[in-house]
């Protein structure tokens, strides 16, 4: 399954701005077919819509219980269409006077879903709460929430601190902690970091960000580690995902660098056995919104060794786009969203429910 939104369009309805593009989207990848994805839904027609907070909703991020009972959706607060786009307003401005809040469902099936309701998350002098992620802690039997924000001053006229990772713990998405620090950028002049996603093997956490605004140099999609992981100064800095050479195709013609230039939203997930280029080597998906080319969506990569950032033993490999290639996104574009793996019973409940063919 991939949960993501698609843009920023809208209609009106009595006078009513309503966001369209800025909701829920679900998208269907069947056994042996890879990730060669059809839509779940058509244009303007969402699965999910938001009827609490700013009623749009972005960057979802969808897991399951360790249970494996119970699914869970949590997204970003935040319609720029309904707020009049981003010609109208700047993201600094946004991310000064944003929501506190993530939008949330809940689903015991991945056909009925919860009514939409709001988890109260950032700092009370926060500018926003941004492209929130889950993650279960085992140790301590939590859900860790983590999520970009940043300080502001009274009025919300500047930024005290820069953009960083924070997080809160539950356990029943009722009651919620206090928030904390999760990552920050621990390079000289602090750029700032958004969008996190965190990959947990064994006892090492993972993590990758959007380490510096769209214009910034020396920034990109920055990988970490660190074992602990409520310890925002033990993540110690793999690489840049550049660092692999790959080069991304751009809106303008050309190509450059993958870096925070062309690339944010970047997404952890873990390929199938079948889908492995060895079936016996466990590989790893990580995932950039080309953001800077309208269409376009996500870029997937994989790798069996994270760590080889650098890829002298070619443990990395960027995806090619098309049917007969290595992915597909189907119709609608796939902007900063989630792939959750399913079961064959879950498979077969889905292609049920949306009759598919198998």
């Amino acid at each position: 399954m991939f949960g993501h939104f698609i843009s920023e369009d809208g209609k009106e309805e009595n006078g009513e701005k309503i966001a369209v593009g800025e909701q829920m989207y679900f998208a269907f990848a069947d056994q042996g077919k890879g990730l060669h994805f059809k839509d779940l839904s058509t244009r303007n027609n969402p699965i999910l819509s938001s009827t609490v907070g700013e009623r749009g909703v972005r960057d979802p991020f969808m897991m399951r219980s360790p249970e494996g009972d119970r699914f869970f959706i949590v997204a970003t607060d935040l319609s720029v269409y309904t707020r009049g786009g981003w010609g109208a307003n700047t993201n600094d401005k946004f991310s000064k006077n944003g929501s506190h809040s993530l939008v949330f469902w809940e689903s015991r099936d991945l056909i009925n879903w919860s009514e939409s309701r709001l988890l109260e998350v950032a700092p009370s002098n926060a500018g926003m709460a941004w492209a929130p992620e889950m993650i279960y802690h085992e140790e301590s039997g939590q859900y860790v929430i983590f999520f970009a924000s940043c300080l502001v001053n009274e009025d919300h006229s500047e930024k005290i601190e820069k953009d960083a990772i924070y997080y809160v713990t539950t356990r029943d998405f009722i009651h919620i902690s206090e928030p904390k620090l999760l990552i920050n950028n621990q390079d000289e002049g602090r750029r700032i970091v958004i969008d996190a996603s965190i990959l947990r093997l064994g006892n090492t956490y993972y993590s990758a960000v959007k380490d510096g605004d769209n214009n910034v140099d020396g920034g990109g999609i920055l990988i970490q580690k660190t074992t602990n992981l409520f310890d925002h100064e033990s993540w110690e800095r793999i690489g840049n995902l550049a660092d692999t050479g790959f080069k991304v195709s751009g809106g303008w013609g050309g190509s450059a660098p993958a870096s925070n230039k062309n690339l944010e939203g970047p997404e952890w997930f873990v390929y199938n056995r079948a889908d492995r280029t060895n079936q016996d080597v466990p590989e790893y998906g990580l995932m950039g919104d080309q953001y800077m080319n309208s269409g376009a969506g996500y870029l997937p990569f994989a790798t069996t060794n994270i760590e080889d950032i650098h890829n002298e033993n070619g443990s990395w490999r960027m995806l090619s786009a098309g049917e007969d290639k290595d992915y597909s996104w189907d119709r609608l574009t796939k902007r900063h969203g989630t792939i959750m793996r399913l079961t064959a019973d879950e498979c077969a409940r889905i292609r049920d429910h949306y009759s598919l063919n198998a």
